[in-house]
């Protein structure tokens, strides 16, 4: 999830375990021990692009290191206040650290980035794919809960434990509703491909931009040569026509880039949810599209442009060696498309699909005209 979000997650449970002995201190505690785990981009300058792929949200977010932390952080922090006359036993203090810890790396599993749990014993990313990385309806309560239990103060503590277990109820109750929704989701599409007459060999849904009332879904045909991709809202009437969108994986382009490392990285990062095409002026280049990570829904003067938002290029240099360079980064090229895309995805959410995977619409790929 996104950083302020664990943040936050990690500071309701310094309030939910810290809090009555410390008030406002055990929520700054949280804050601070939620955030641990992503220190490991601190590497990221020692790291080439696909380097940092396979080392984000790896042994630090591992169930290994779960336990490593509560033990080692909770030691010092018993220790810190044993010496000022504060009466935090060692087991309090391992368990928030295990707490804000551990829900930081269970919340990563959410999303469809995957997190590598299993460390150092297996590189597989575990993905539930139920929440959106941003998620405001998950967010803000959080936020609100801390806002009102910091203004209470800590002479109210049965109060601010109250706020906090509410705070907590709900999160739990829109984590089992996104689980529902996903369910609801699973079942439409299913009917749909067969509808169509699509044999899947695999299927992947997950939430969109911070909801999860839309969902899409990205699926593989049983000769694993084409891709289906189709979106539905909670809102759709039951009469609705869904669109399904479909193109080739191009993996047949990857034959001569059988040795780059980057090109295994980047497998291994979309675990096979990938687009690849090539610039006909650009022999000795391939693009890679993570498929996984979803897709910007762009408005340009030509129509709608439909932008994986994690795409890179592999180059061939002549001594044999390969280049890899982002094609597109949301924080460089993105943002200046973010608020008409979010605009566009909520108009979708309500039912409305008359803009939505209409005419006019192209992938990024398809201004090359033999890709598919």
């Amino acid at each position: 999830m996104d950083s302020i979000t664990q943040a936050a997650l990690g500071a309701l449970c310094g309030e939910l375990v810290l809090g009555k002995k410390l008030g406002n201190k055990g929520i700054l505690w949280g804050l601070l021990v939620g955030t641990l785990p992503d220190l490991d981009i601190i590497a990221y300058p020692f790291l080439s692009s696909s380097e940092q792929l396979g080392w984000h949200r790896g042994i630090s977010h591992s169930i290994l290191m779960m336990f490593v932390a509560a033990a080692g952080l909770g030691w010092w922090l018993h220790k810190f206040y044993q010496k000022r006359d504060v009466n935090i036993s060692y087991a309090r203090a391992a368990w928030f650290v295990f707490l804000a810890w551990s829900t930081h790396v269970l919340i990563d599993c959410f999303n469809t980035y995957g997190t590598m749990i299993l460390e150092p014993f297996s590189s597989e990313r575990i993905s539930i794919n139920n929440l959106f990385i941003i998620d405001l309806f998950f967010l803000v309560p959080i936020l609100i809960g801390l806002i009102l239990a910091m203004a209470w103060g800590r002479k109210n503590s049965k109060l601010r434990m109250r706020i906090a277990t509410i705070t907590t109820c709900w999160l739990c109750f829109y984590f089992m509703a996104s689980l529902v929704t996903k369910h609801f989701a699973n079942q439409h599409f299913e009917k749909l491909l067969v509808e169509r007459s699509i044999n899947k060999d695999k299927m992947l849904t997950a939430p969109t931009f911070s909801n999860i009332f839309l969902w899409r879904m990205v699926a593989q045909d049983q000769d694993g040569d084409r891709v289906y991709v189709s979106y539905w809202s909670l809102f759709d009437s039951n009469d609705e026509d869904h669109d399904i969108l479909n193109f080739k994986k191009g993996h047949e382009l990857e034959v001569s880039f059988q040795d780059s490392e980057d090109l295994k990285a980047l497998r291994q990062f979309s675990r096979g949810w990938h687009k690849t095409y090539q610039d006909p002026d650009e022999p000795d280049s391939i693009y890679i599209a993570a498929l996984n990570m979803g897709e910007m829904h762009i408005m340009t003067e030509n129509g709608q442009e439909l932008r994986p938002p994690f795409i890179w290029k592999i180059t061939r240099n002549a001594d044999g060696s390969y280049t890899l360079d982002r094609a597109f980064k949301m924080s460089k090229d993105g943002y200046g498309y973010i608020k008409k895309a979010v605009a566009s995805t909520y108009e979708r959410v309500k039912g409305n699909t008359d803009h939505w995977l209409k005419d006019n619409i192209q992938w990024t790929w398809d201004q090359f005209s033999e890709q598919e």
